[in-house]
């Protein structure tokens, strides 16, 4: 039976949270901030990037069905 070398199993880092934020912030274009904006805003014009992002029609549409929906129950629920 043949032994190992001790030096051939190198020891890891225990902090695996902190491997891991140094991993994401390493990578700006990643990440649940940039995941909520590019849900609300149209995707960044490559040839133009100092232009802002416009919002979708979509996300807009939804955020104003949503406000008439709370305003709706909040009128019928706290006013009478």
């Amino acid at each position: 039976m043949t032994s190992r070398p001790k030096n051939e199993v190198q020891s890891r880092d225990s902090n695996s949270r902190g491997l891991f934020v140094k991993y994401f912030k390493s990578r700006p274009d990643i990440g649940f901030g940039k995941l909520l904006l590019d849900i609300a805003l149209e995707p960044r014009n490559p040839f133009k990037p100092w232009e802002p992002r416009k919002m979708k029609k979509g996300f807009v549409a939804a955020v104003l069905y949503l406000l008439m929906a709370c305003a709706w129950f909040g009128y019928f629920s706290l006013a009478g």
